[in-house]
């Protein structure tokens, strides 16, 4: 127990560090207040370029666990409103800031709050680019947690305005599976949206071992009609039975950490170049 809130304090002040850094302007066009990685533009270079190329194009970005507006402000920066959706109270303060310190405030909708399955409360542990919803994700220690609200995708997202240009990033530590379930909505909509997700079989779970929701995952958006890829190779889309056995094995035989979700009457062939 105080080991826990040792880390929990020593884990709050390095928050609060964040917090005092100076606005830097980034490589990528806006002012930004965060880890020094995200200032200088190095923050997962790979899927930001990714990122950049659908935003080029896009007509909404919704980003569900926005943490401190880095790729909110990124879809500010290029013209494409946005929703993001946090819950750390901590991080919701500085993503309002970010976006101040650019004037993106108009062109962006905050909603303080987690999202998941059911309308309700729950406890978030840690702060920063790491906090989840999982109790012992990352070693994020129990003395350093907040009661959120939870509130379904269906509820915050108007689907009627949803394309097939709309583009949803979804990072919320290991909290995937229960926000797809508040999303039906949106899986019905007419026109189908594109989905990027930070999830795998291998993630920060205090078990250490893989991570089982994934394939319910993957099942979620197979059922809708969606291909799934890896970010690193958007030629080939993921098949069911490499999940299934290295779930049997217990080895990540997928080796991915990001995931594009596009439904299958969606054109690829000019993002995968």
């Amino acid at each position: 127990m105080v080991l826990d809130w040792v880390r929990g304090k020593l884990r709050a002040r390095r928050g609060n560090r964040i917090h005092k850094r100076p606005a830097v302007e980034t490589p990528l066009g806006f002012k930004f207040i965060g880890p020094e990685v995200m200032q200088s533009g190095g923050f997962e270079e790979e899927e930001t370029k990714l990122i950049q190329s659908f935003l080029s194009r896009a007509d909404l970005f919704v980003n569900i666990g926005a943490n401190y507006g880095y790729y909110v402000c990124l879809a500010q920066s290029m013209g494409v409103p946005a929703i993001a959706v946090e819950p750390v109270p901590d991080n919701v303060s500085l993503l309002r800031k970010n976006l101040e310190l650019n004037g993106y405030e108009n062109g962006a909708t905050v909603h303080a709050n987690a999202c998941g399955g059911e309308t309700g409360q729950a406890e978030i542990f840690g702060v920063g680019t790491g906090a989840s919803l999982v109790q012992g994700w990352a070693r994020n220690p129990k003395s350093l947690s907040f009661k959120v609200d939870i509130r379904r995708i269906d509820d915050l997202i108007p689907t009627a305005a949803l394309t097939q240009r709309s583009f949803f990033l979804i990072d919320v530590e290991g909290f995937e599976l229960e926000v797809l379930k508040g999303a039906q909505g949106i899986f019905d909509a007419e026109q189908k949206p594109v989905f990027m997700i930070e999830s795998g079989l291998s993630d920060h779970r205090a078990s250490g071992e893989l991570n089982k929701d994934f394939l319910a995952v993957f099942d979620i958006f197979s059922e809708q009609g969606y291909k799934i890829y890896r970010v690193e190779d958007l030629t080939i889309p993921v098949e069911r039975d490499i999940i299934v056995a290295s779930l049997e094995q217990g080895q990540d035989l997928l080796q991915g950490l990001n995931f594009l979700m596009v439904h299958e009457t969606f054109d690829l062939a000019s993002y995968a170049k």
